[in-house]
């Protein structure tokens, strides 16, 4: 091999070299990879899920099954597909069920619930048996539960609908605010008596 191959293979293996160690360097002239979080794609997706969360005592305080699962990391929103809650109370019992066909969680426990939301009471003995609505809000920490929609309040006897409700799952309170029909319904026992008279 002539002399200068052999300088044009060691000048060549050379500017390899200092090229090969200028990328490991960091020092590319590519542009920058961007470490922002994309909010357009989820950050990590899961089907048929069941999460529980429990109490800083360590009691089970909710179980939340969902269809599908999109998390937002950037946002600190976390979507659901199909959910239904269950509450529990210090006792381990579950107390409601809350379902709609989307609901988003946000970091401050905040459930917000859209689209044929229905609650219903797990305790034979409540007052409060349903709450219907289109959308609402449940506090998981609070347990308390908001709509603005037109809400219907189906309980032992009656049947409510009106425009706005504010209540808690955990005390089974609701209160309709605006445009309140109710319609009472007598036991079978006292219709009975009624017709007899």
């Amino acid at each position: 091999m002539s002399n200068a191959k052999k300088w044009l293979i060691i000048l060549l293996s050379l500017i390899a070299l200092g090229l090969i160690g200028w990328n490991l360097a960091g020092n590319d002239t590519e542009a920058p990879v961007n470490n922002v979080l994309d909010n357009a794609q989820p950050n990590y997706q899961t089907d048929d899920s069941v999460t529980f969360v429990y109490n800083p005592v360590g009691d089970l305080a909710y179980k939340l099954v969902s269809d599908k699962i999109d998390n937002y990391t950037a946002d600190k929103v976390t979507w659901f597909t199909n959910p239904v809650l269950t509450t529990y109370n210090e006792a381990g019992v579950p107390t409601w069920t809350v379902r709609s066909l989307k609901a988003k969680l946000t970091n401050e426990r905040i459930l917000y619930l859209y689209n044929d939301v229905q609650v219903d009471s797990l305790s034979p003995d409540s007052q409060l048996q349903r709450i219907s609505t289109q959308n609402a809000i449940v506090n998981l920490i609070t347990q308390d539960v908001s709509s603005d929609d037109k809400v219907t309040i189906i309980g032992q006897g009656l049947n409510s609908t009106g425009l706005k409700m504010r209540g808690n799952l955990r005390s089974r309170t609701a209160e309709l605010i605006e445009d309140v029909k109710t319609h009472y319904v007598l036991p079978k026992e006292e219709q009975k008596n009624e017709s007899s008279k």
